[in-house]
């Protein structure tokens, strides 16, 4: 699809550092994206039903996976979303997790939500963090970000970019999910 190599380079162009700008020189961007983006290949854990893609030409893409989260939690990961990383990662490699996201709808009484988490960690126990952040979203599209270095040799499938959402009553829409490795 033609439209992850011009969001990964809108990616790039606001995320202002030297590493990414020399990244964004380089031919082909798309080829640095090593999971899957689009919200419908997204894994949503600790609902009882699946939330729904919803469409949305505001967002990279077009579209985006609606996530309401009906309870706060002091478990912020007892709700989360997983994106399959599809490539190794060498230890040393320059990582980016993108995230376009917006509340579809904010936590009574307030004017952002919180991304309590979003990281690369291990897809099985103990499910340690390689490198994590959070953000704070509002009601329009905004791209979110995350740097880290991959601390050791990763085989697909051995660790994925997860998002833990349950921090609040709140309606989350995930747009697209970009892992660059820039040092591919």
């Amino acid at each position: 699809m033609k439209i992850w190599p011009m969001a990964a380079a809108c990616c790039l162009s606001m995320l202002a550092s030297p590493a990414l700008a020399q990244a964004q020189q380089q031919g082909d961007i798309s080829k640095q994206i090593i999971n899957v983006p689009t919200p419908e290949a997204f894994t949503v854990y600790g609902l009882s039903a699946k939330p729904g893609v919803v469409k949305d030409k505001n967002v990279q893409g077009g579209r985006a996976l609606r996530v309401p989260i009906l309870t706060a939690s002091d478990q912020p990961w007892s709700v989360g979303l997983i994106s399959a990383i599809t490539q190794p990662v060498k230890k040393g490699d320059k990582l980016v997790i993108a995230v376009w996201a917006r509340a579809e709808k904010l936590p009574e009484g307030a004017t952002s939500a919180r991304l309590s988490t979003i990281q690369i960690g291990l897809t099985k126990e103990p499910y340690t963090p390689v490198f994590k952040g959070e953000a704070e979203i509002d009601g329009t599209w905004k791209m979110v970000h995350v740097v880290g270095t991959a601390d050791r040799d990763y085989a697909p499938g051995d660790i994925s970019v997860s998002l833990h959402l349950a921090s609040a009553k709140q309606v989350l829409d995930i747009g697209p999910i970009l892992l660059l490795d820039l040092s591919k």
